[in-house]
Order: C-alpha cells, then sequence, then structure tokens
C-alpha cells in the first residue's frame, strides 16, 4: 500500500470529513428522527467540521491521506468540553433531533467520538493508525485518559478497541441502542 499520512484535518476538507463520519453514525436513523434527506445532513456536518470549538470540528480531526486523498478521519475532544462542543450539533438540528440528550462522555476523558474510513481502505489498519494518533495527541495535551463507545452489537469494532488498549467499563445509551464504554490509560507525552 502506499505511505500512509496521519495528520490533523484542514478546514477547507470539512465536507469530505463530515462524509467519513457519518460512515460511523447510525444515519438512517439520525435521517428518520430529523425528517431531512441524506443531503442535508451532509451540508449540515459540514458546516459543523469547517467551524471552531465543535465536536466535529476540523480542529479535534486527524486524517488519514494517500497520494492527496483523504481516506479516514477521526475527532477526538476534551470530555469536559462535551456539552459546549455538541451544542452547535443541537442548535443545527434541533432539539429533537436526539444530540440534546446524548451523554456520550464527561470530564477527566480525551473522547475519541466517531471514526470513518473509506469502505474499500478497511481492514488495512488505517483506523488504528488514527487511534493512536489521537492517543498521542491526547497524552501530549495532558490527558490520562481516552475514552470511547462501541455498539454491543460490533463485536470485531470492539475486539479492535481491546488490541489497541482499550477496557470495558459500563454501558451508555447512544441513539437508542446499548454500547459499553471503552477507556484507555495513556502514556506520557
Amino acid at each position: 500500500m502506499n505511505n500512509i499520512t496521519i495528520r490533523m484535518a484542514r478546514q477547507e476538507e470539512a465536507d469530505q470529513i463530515a462524509g467519513l463520519f457519518m460512515l460511523a453514525w447510525p444515519v438512517d436513523e439520525i435521517l428518520e428522527s430529523n425528517g431531512i434527506s441524506y443531503e442535508q445532513l451532509h451540508e449540515s456536518i459540514t458546516r459543523v467540521a469547517a467551524s471552531s470549538n465543535t465536536i466535529y470540528s476540523y480542529e479535534n480531526t486527524v486524517v488519514a491521506e494517500i497520494d492527496g486523498r483523504i481516506i479516514g478521519a477521526m475527532c477526538a475532544y476534551d470530555g469536559a468540553d462535551y456539552q459546549k462542543l455538541k451544542q452547535p450539533i443541537v442548535d443545527t438540528l434541533g432539539n429533537d433531533s436526539g444530540f440534546a440528550d446524548l451523554m456520550e462522555t464527561e470530564a477527566g476523558e480525551f473522547y475519541l467520538d466517531s471514526v470513518g474510513v473509506m469502505p474499500e481502505y478497511r481492514g488495512r489498519g488505517i483506523a488504528s493508525l488514527l487511534f493512536e494518533a489521537q492517543c498521542k495527541r491526547a497524552a501530549s495535551l495532558g490527558h490520562k485518559v481516552a475514552g470511547l463507545i462501541v455498539d454491543k452489537d460490533k463485536p470485531k469494532a470492539e475486539a479492535l478497541y481491546t488490541r489497541l488498549g482499550f477496557k470495558y467499563i459500563d454501558d451508555k445509551d447512544f441513539f437508542g441502542h446499548t454500547m459499553r464504554h471503552m477507556i484507555r490509560q495513556l502514556d506520557k507525552a
């Protein structure tokens, strides 16, 4: 495989970032609960990704790139900032979107939120590289713990996270799905 570059995202890549994040989400449920089209959701998330101080901001995102083409993306942020960072999503999609009531993370955790890899590049270790980059970023920012949630119906994803050093601690609700909350102790930067 060609050389993969992992780097921080750029604002002008918001459209690509949004599409990659949406690969990781229960898009059909989001569309149904909001009464919007895929294109409308993509446009909304693109605006959010191009903004500062949002969960899905390019400022919180690392990307995987091959030959100038973005093939994967992952956002992560300080859990203490979760409520503030998710507000632009709530403002964009509305209080009935399901985002308003979500509590994915909390203070004391650097939260690894959404990771998406283009289908044709899956199974090649791209997601692992993105996770490691965000964990290194978290440690360099002084965080001691990284956390994530994984759907109980995705044992392959959970197995990957376990291989990357994450351990199950409890369950969380996410859009009506029971998710497994996992954490990883971070090495000092």
